[in-house]
């Protein structure tokens, strides 16, 4: 995770602004698990959560760091849009 991916998140959960979490779907895939064993897992959409508003994803992603990235991209996107908010109302 990058250091505005952290600070982006840290901001999120601080403030209760916002939450991205996964929700497991029906569609799986296959992967290896750490002992190199062949194993079924489920494939997640992601929920964001912004006050009592929810909002459920409809791509899904595997769970690995397509997941963690896209969650990331989640955070930082509102982060930025929250930072222009912020600018635009000290300047008036």
């Amino acid at each position: 995770m990058t250091e505005l991916g952290r600070k982006a998140m840290s901001w999120a959960l601080s403030t209760d602004s916002l939450l991205v979490y996964p929700v497991t779907s029906n569609e799986t895939y296959k992967t290896k698990s750490r002992r190199n064993k062949s194993i079924t897992v489920r494939k997640c959409r992601l929920v964001i959560r912004i006050g009592n508003a929810e909002h459920k994803g409809k791509e899904q992603y595997k769970q690995d760091m397509e997941m963690t990235n896209k969650i990331e991209e989640i955070y930082i996107h509102y982060y930025n849009k929250r930072s222009k908010w912020e600018l635009n109302t000290k300047n008036n």
